[in-house]
């Protein structure tokens, strides 16, 4: 029995009569009346159900009615849908979500949480492809639809003012765009070149990239933090786990990597992306968004080390070294000098290390030395994989980030207010080029207040709950990021920013109502 139950026990219904008397209703059902209502008729001529169908019935409502329903027109649809399509893999998850949902028993809502967990355990495992959709896309989307179907009035709260002003400068710049395209000439000049150096495919339909660009932008500026937000609404401790299942997807991918390094492929296993010559993939598609992902996860990990609780620091002590090593392994550049910083923000933000952060700080220092000084030879590997010591290694990438960040500026001037469109964001070598060269000065100033807004409000909340010094620092090192990588609409870059809005919805629940919150765990015995 769960505690959560006894909201979908049955009650007695009223019926407003005409002259403004309620009545008991002739039968008492659960808040998916409606749908009982629908389905039952069909159940009685079928004849009377048995002792089980009908205690499930009476206990879950019509969530089990529902779930056969669409299982089976999902599989209608299956067989109906010819084989390797977009439709087939769709329809195949929404008939395995069907599948979960019996046996978690029909609770729409502890479904709604544990895909909202498992979107935040698999958004930095950015190269794993199930069809054409990457698992942790869709589940984002699955855990909103279990939330608002499961309570339809209750379930989402609209992020702060901060986050929903990006979303609709966002809209804005890709409707601008699509009304007022940049001149077809310009673009078709322009120099675009993959990561290897190479000449990108042109893009067949720019007003069609711009739309799908801004739809993956909206998903995961709003769309995250409203599916966390509805996880802390069902269960207050449903932010805790978001931000240890995002730790453990990106300790678990780098862990991949680190075991690609020493030479067993397992992340080619689960991605299928052929191996990038001395650089390790993990679960991405790029060397530099593994790093991007470790990064962001390394100052939650540090939250977690520096628990009081003995299990969280189980959990630190498990999953800090595959960030570490899987940075190492990822030879990106910005990633090795972010993960210093994320390190140290870490320790001084923290309320439980604060004080002893110059001691800490200086301890790592002479253990670095140390290292540099009797075991040289160490020191010079960390800097030949990581590719901080420059050279043939790198004169390639710095060509290529030279020449695509010439043309971000370029396209920042021809047209400064709306950029030249959300379809550019592929092509600039770091974020801030991005912001300009897509959306000009309105998406970077946009995007400027989002992270501000972001700083702030975990800056505020540290003396509250520890996990906040864990998301300042993510977001802090989010900023550094920036300045390497290209990661704009990458889904993953906006779920520290996403926990940390779910964690600002409960302090604001706590400050109004300061009652216990009912949770997802079972009853004592």
């Amino acid at each position: 029995m769960l505690a959560i139950d006894s909201i979908y026990a049955p009650r007695a219904l009223t019926r407003p009569h005409r002259g403004g008397r309620h009545v008991p209703a002739r039968q008492t059902m659960s808040e998916d009346g409606p749908v009982l209502r629908i389905l039952c008729p069909a159940a009685a001529l079928l004849g009377h159900p048995s002792r089980l169908w009908g205690s499930m019935i009476n206990r879950f409502g019509g969530g089990v009615l529902v779930a056969l329903v669409l299982m089976a027109m999902l599989a209608v649809e299956w067989v109906g849908l010819p084989a390797g399509t977009i439709g087939v893999v769709l329809v195949g998850g929404v008939i395995a979500l069907a599948a979960v949902l019996l046996l978690v028993r029909a609770e729409l809502r502890r479904a709604g949480v544990i895909a909202a967990c498992a979107a935040s355990f698999t958004l930095t495992w950015n190269g794993w492809y199930v069809g054409p959709v990457r698992p942790g896309d869709v589940l984002v989307l699955v855990a909103l639809i279990c939330l608002v179907v499961a309570d339809p009035s209750g379930a989402l709260r609209t992020p702060p003012w901060w986050v929903k002003q990006l979303g609709g400068v966002v809209l804005l710049v890709a409707a601008i765009n699509v009304a007022f395209p940049a001149d077809v000439n310009y673009l078709a000049r322009r120099v675009v070149l993959t990561a290897t150096g190479l000449p990108a495919a042109q893009i067949a339909s720019v007003a069609g990239t711009n739309l799908a660009v801004a739809f993956k932008f909206v998903v995961a500026v709003v769309a995250i933090p409203m599916a966390f937000v509805g996880a802390a609404r069902v269960d207050r401790s449903a932010v805790r786990w978001l931000a240890v299942s995002f730790v453990g997807g990106a300790a678990l991918s780098g862990t991949a990597a680190s075991l690609d390094y020493l030479g067993v492929p397992v992340g080619q296993i689960l991605t299928g992306i052929p191996r990038v010559p001395g650089r390790q993939l993990g679960f991405s598609d790029h060397p530099n968004f593994l790093a991007a992902g470790l990064v962001l996860g390394i100052p939650l990990a540090y939250w977690l080390l520096a628990s009081r609780q003995r299990h969280d620091k189980l959990l630190g002590l498990a999953t800090m070294p595959g960030l570490l090593f899987g940075v190492f392994a990822s030879g990106s550049r910005g990633g090795a000098v972010c993960v210093v910083l994320a390190l140290a923000l870490s320790v001084i933000l923290h309320p439980r290390t604060r004080g002893y952060a110059p001691g800490i700080l200086l301890a790592g220092a002479i253990a670095v030395g140390a290292i540099a000084a009797f075991v040289p030879s160490f020191g010079l590997q960390i800097l030949r994989v990581t590719r901080l010591s420059g050279g043939v290694a790198t004169a390639g990438s710095d060509t290529v980030r030279a020449a695509v960040g010439a043309q971000g500026l370029r396209d920042f001037h021809h047209s400064p207010i709306q950029g030249i469109g959300l379809q550019a964001s592929f092509d600039a070598s770091q974020v801030y080029i991005q912001e300009l060269a897509s959306g000009g000065l309105l998406l970077f100033i946009a995007m400027s207040v989002y992270s501000l807004g972001g700083i702030i409000a975990a800056a505020r909340l540290i003396r509250r709950d520890d996990l906040a010094a864990g998301l300042l620092a993510a977001l802090l090192a989010t900023l550094a990021l920036n300045v390497f990588e290209a990661d704009l609409t990458d889904r993953f870059y906006y779920v520290p920013a996403a926990i940390l809005v779910a964690l600002i919805h409960i302090a604001k629940r706590d400050a109004v109502s300061p009652q216990p919150v009912v949770r997802l765990q079972p009853e004592p015995a």
